[in-house]
């Protein structure tokens, strides 16, 4: 007698006033389980019963019209010997006297026990309505857990069984169980599944049952955020959803955010999504993740294209956590953390640098610098002097403590009437490059009320404050982080980092300790406050309104003080290089953004069929205003107060900018009987961006889909295949966040020199060409997908293709020379981006071990469709031109390197400087017997044509294993000098990849011959195939093993729950890429910049 779960949609929470509910149903001589498909329709109820029972049910006729819920019930089931109780959400049915079932006299006569025990989630939160089904030989025995999540089967006789426990959403439990007199109280935790059948996906503007979904909506909880060491939410969808690409490039305190792509790249300048939190166009690095309850991104034009033009990239729709009903829970997480480089370079010590310097000199037919004795004092250290040092700069450099610590508490709870959620949270990460931190301070209030029956009210409210600091080199012109960790990287061995005198040692870009010790610096303080409010106002049945007002404000205080550094000559003392003059600069910038939206929606059902119906408007508006001062010459670098520099010398800048948005939108669903589904939605959006007469657009979309499962002939299948939808999309999105603020209009400056009877004089001028026609990029989406769950929802799957045109594309097109302004826009551009996306997933139990495995893939072609008839646009070693991807890669082809002079002599004239064996050697591809810039050719692209991630989860009793992986294929990316290291006197190093290279000795393959000034081989002067790798990789994102404590200890110490914890992010990276190069940092002079960073942690979850 197999116990079998109805947990059929519990699409909204339902209170005890669950009876005041009616229903329609006209049946006749129909099962009893279509009976309760038609309540679940109509109710949203769902349903918890015994399959026997159904088995056993006598046919039902019923004829009620808009009948309550419990006159229904009552006619169904007491004929029948049925009851029924409403637990929270779920209906459940029992027969009206609980029996034991003996089928033996024996199993009847022996000694009887209860069987007892508690049934919760991994956080220890008790399940309600969870089915508990005792199986032994001759007796089975089964029923719901309570509130509280606790079960009794009483009188079960001695012996061996098995117990069953499962709940719609959770992975089932299964163990074996011997009863007798020392049978102790059992407590079973519950894996959560891939996906409730029923499960609530965040849409735009709503709420929608996964299985209506037209669209391609892809959706991760905050289950996939717990326990990871994670700084923004940005970094948390790596890999766990299909369509989307997340590439992390810095591991910098404050600055680690990655960069989001949806379905490819779908426009040449800003191809960022839409960001929603709470209903409030937002940023992510704005949201703590400990807040975020679930995050949805809107892939296709039929989900998005209710955003209209800012939704061409996609939308990211993020859902803080709210209050629920019950007892106050008070939740305290924190974590404690030490981060390392992933990856750094690998550089020669000093003399093998002095000795590669000698050979490439020699190579070009120079004299060396460095003797025999030079080279020997530096690689054996036997200067005392100090002149020859084998200086270790990454280690001088990466000398932070990479301590990162994150605290956070939320208070939840409420009544009948007012439900709340407060949180607080801290996060301090200091950096592995000393002076590098940043701080979070976070706080969120959320809070809703139902003040009358009709009208309910929510405001959510938070706030961040985060101060970041970063130290900065003296170079002139160029004070930033990345210039000391690019000096680090390049300042030869060769070069002391101090003479034993304390002077510091320099090279030609100075010192980049010196930097670090002497303290300058770059300092910013980030307020951020967003909030919005509104109601629900129930008008008439069906019929609500839905006012909102949204606020959101960010400050930005910055001061930035460069100190100036005197370098000296060791011996003589006499000053020599200098690096200055020192300079402060204060920076103050807030932007508001304010957003008035009103909604009425209707819904309603007849019979079969379900309408809803969705309208509104809104208005925007984004205010940007900025003031900086700037003064140099201070007297000394203790004193950082504008008004202790010099007037002369000083500026000042201030300017303020705004945009507007007004948006009339709807929206359109239908479903019959969850079989047949419809959607469309339209988005009419005036931008202030462009001329009157382009200001507004109209965007539509329409999706449908077929859910085949739901069919009278797919019955024979429903064992293997449990859900089946077939689902296709088209619609048309806009995107206006790409130009500016004033495009179609010449801006004018001031600081433009006129003449005035041969006179110079300032004055202001136009600056910047002016085009009234541009209007928005227009993205068309196509997308076809089939969704399916098998196996008993055991086993998921999702599937699609799409095709994605971006046209209108707004580009700045050469003009001709006379004309004296910045080339003014033009709708010039398109792309298109096609592919397949896939996600797959499988939930099991091995005994007593829960089990599920994830996994998803999306593979993208893209390509540049339309330039206008303009390009290639070159710049360095790459291009943009019709025809091929966006961010390619352009140069020569390398056909190998030169081993004999023969082999020169008879090749195709190459230049930059004298060829000789050990070259690399470039093919002729339009074979006019010379190389030079018509030889160029594609050459690869380093956006990943294929993205993947998979994970695995185990859990057995009370300990949990968790392992994700993500990774990218069909990647290259471009191997720059930076990259190597080079040879040089005092600047450029070698990296171990010049251990291989080409000599008279030696004919390597690997590597050309060594090279100082001279061209050829260089991948900065010459671009070519040699210089391109496969950088696909596959990475241990995080791994986590947690352990929760046995509940009996916990509830000793008046607590709910205890968890802790391991977790480790970037652990492992596999690339055949060069291993002191992080393969996720694309086209990245990866050793030259913050390097990405893995982090091991401990941490507790508490919940009271």
């Amino acid at each position: 007698m197999k116990l079998t779960v109805w947990l059929m949609a519990a699409a909204l929470p339902i209170s005890a006033k669950s009876f005041s509910q009616r229903v329609t149903i006209n049946k006749k001589n129909c099962k009893l389980e279509e009976v309760f498909e038609r309540i679940k329709q109509q109710t949203g109820l769902s349903f918890m019963v015994e399959k026997v029972l159904l088995d056993n049910a006598q046919p039902v006729t019923l004829h009620e019209d808009n009948a309550p819920l419990e006159k229904v019930l009552s006619e169904c089931l007491n004929f029948q010997q049925l009851s029924y109780q409403i637990t929270n959400q779920v209906i459940v049915v029992n027969r009206n006297t609980d029996k034991i079932m003996p089928r033996t006299p024996t199993a009847a006569a022996s000694a009887s026990f209860p069987v007892s025990g508690v049934v919760t989630d991994q956080k220890g939160t008790a399940l309600v309505g969870a089915s508990v089904l005792l199986k032994g030989k001759d007796f089975q025995k089964g029923m719901a857990a309570d509130a509280q999540g606790k079960f009794l089967l009483e009188k079960v006789p001695e012996g061996d069984y098995t117990i069953e426990v499962s709940l719609i959403g959770f992975g089932k439990y299964t163990a074996q169980l011997h009863v007798n007199s020392a049978t102790q109280p059992l407590e079973i935790r519950l894996s959560p599944a891939s996906q409730a059948l029923e499960e609530l996906v965040i849409v735009a503007y709503g709420k929608q049952k996964k299985t209506n979904l037209t669209g391609s909506i892809s959706a991760i909880s905050s289950k996939e955020l717990d326990n990871r060491p994670l700084t923004n939410v940005t970094n948390a969808l790596q890999g766990t959803m299909s369509g989307v690409t997340v590439m992390q490039s810095n591991g910098q305190p404050g600055k680690d955010e990655g960069t989001i792509k949806i379905r490819g790249i779908g426009t040449l300048s800003n191809s960022n999504p839409m960001i929603v939190v709470d209903g409030l166009i937002s940023s992510m690095s704005d949201v703590n993740p400990n807040d975020v309850e679930s995050v949805s991104v809107l892939k296709d034009a039929a989900s998005a294209a209710i955003y209209g033009s800012r939704a061409a990239n996609g939308v990211v729709l993020i859902t803080t956590k709210k209050g629920k009903k019950g007892k106050l829970q008070v939740r305290y997480d924190a974590y404690l953390g030490k981060q390392h480089a992933t990856r750094l370079p690998e550089f020669l010590p000093s003399w093998q640098q002095a000795a590669f310097y000698n050979e490439a000199l020699t190579n070009e037919g120079a004299p060396t610098k460095w003797t025999d004795k030079d080279i020997q004092q530096f690689r054996d250290g036997s200067d005392k002097t100090g002149a020859h040092p084998n200086t270790d700069w990454l280690d001088l450099l990466y000398r932070g403590s990479g301590i990162q610590h994150n605290h956070y508490v939320s208070l939840n709870g409420g009544d009948e009437k007012t439900q709340y959620m407060v949180s607080l949270g801290y996060l301090d990460q200091e950096g592995i490059i000393k002076g590098t931190n940043n701080k979070k301070f976070s706080a969120r209030v959320n809070i809703s009320s139902n003040i009358s029956k009709r009208t309910s009210v929510f405001a959510n409210i938070g706030y961040l404050y985060s101060p970041f600091n970063e130290p900065i080199s003296s170079y002139p012109g160029a004070s930033s982080l990345s210039l000391i960790t690019f000096v680090a990287n390049q300042i030869s061995n060769v070069v002391p980092y101090k003479f034993d005198n304390g002077y510091y040692g320099y090279g030609p870009n100075g010192n980049p300790i010196a930097s670090l010790e002497l303290g300058s610096f770059n300092r910013t303080q980030r307020y951020t406050l967003t909030g919005n409010a509104g109601a629900d106002i129930l008008l008439a049945k069906g019929l609500h309104f839905k006012p909102t007002f949204g606020y959101r404000l960010n400050i930005d205080q910055g001061e930035k003080f460069v100190k100036d550094i005197q370098f000296y000559d060791p011996n003589s003392g006499r000053p020599t290089k200098y690096q200055g003059p020192n300079n402060l600069t204060n920076s103050y910038d807030n932007t508001s953004y304010t957003n008035l939206q009103a909604i009425l929606e209707y819904t309603t059902h007849f019979g079969a069929h379900h309408l809803g119906v969705l309208g509104g408007g809104s208005q925007e508006s984004t205010i940007y205003r900025e003031n900086s001062m700037y003064r140099e010459n201070f007297l000394n670098n203790a004193i950082s107060q504008i008004n202790a520099g010099p007037t002369a010398g000083q500026t000042s800048k201030g300017l303020t900018n705004e945009v507007a948005l007004r948006s009339f939108f709807g929206r359109f669903n239908y479903d019959y009987d969850e079989k047949y589904l419809f959607e469309a939605s339209l988005r009419y959006d005036g931008s202030s961006r462009f001329a009157p007469t382009n200001q507004w657009g109209l965007f539509p979309s329409f999706s449908g889909g077929w859910n085949i499962a739901r069919e009278n002939f797919f019955e024979p299948l429903k064992e293997l295949i449990s859900d089946l939808k077939l689902r296709g999309t088209w619609g048309k999105l806009g995107n206006q966040n790409v130009v500016g603020n004033y495009p179609a209009i010449s801006t004018v400056s001031p600081g433009q020199d006129y003449s005035f009877n041969h006179i110079i004089a300032s004055g202001i001028a136009p600056i910047t060409g002016a085009n009234a026609n541009i209007t928005w990029e227009t993205t068309t989406t196509t997308d076809f997908g089939l969704d399916a769950s098998l196996l008993q929802h055991k086993l998921t799957f999702s599937g699609g293709y799409f095709i994605r045109n971006t046209t209108g594309i707004l580009l700045q097109l050469p003009i001709g020379a006379p004309y004296s302004l910045s080339a003014p826009y033009q709708n010039a551009g398109a792309v298109t981006n096609k592919g397949w996306e896939f996600s797959a997933g499988y939930n099991g139990h091995i005994h007593e071990v829960n089990y599920s495995i994830n996994a998803n893939a999306t593979f993208i072609n893209n390509r540049i469709t339309d330039l206008k008839g303009s390009g290639p646009y070159i710049s360095g070693g790459t291009f943009q031109q019709v025809g091929f991807p966006i961010y390619a890669f352009y140069g020569y082809v390398c056909e190998g390197i030169f081993q004999t002079t023969e082999e020169v002599a008879k090749h195709a004239k190459q230049t930059g400087g004298v060829i000789a064996p050990g070259d690399l050697m470039y093919k002729d591809l339009n074979h006019d017997g010379k190389i030079d810039g018509a030889d160029r050719t594609y050459l690869g692209s380093y956006f990943p044509k294929t993205t993947f991630g998979f994970n695995l989860h185990l859990d057995w009793k009370g300990v949990d294993l968790g392992a994700f992986f993500q990774g990218a294929l069909g990647v290259k990316n471009y191997v720059q000098s930076n990259m190597l290291g080079g040879v040089g006197a005092n600047s450029n190093k070698p990296t171990t990849a010049f251990l291989d290279r080409w000599t008279p000795e030696h004919h390597s393959t690997t590597f050309p011959r060594l090279w100082f000034s001279y061209k050829n081989n260089g991948p900065s002067n010459m671009p070519s195939s040699f210089w391109i790798r496969d950088a696909s990789y596959l990475r241990l994102k995080n791994l986590q093993l947690g352990y929760n404590l046995p509940q009996k200890w916990v509830h000793r110490i008046g607590l709910d729950n205890i968890k802790v914890y391991y977790s480790g992010q970037n652990l492992l990276t596999f690339s055949n890429f060069y291993k002191w190069v992080d393969p996720e940092a694309p086209q990245a002079e990866s050793g030259y910049s913050y390097p990405q960073v893995k982090i091991n942690t401990v941490g507790i979850n508490v919940l009271f």
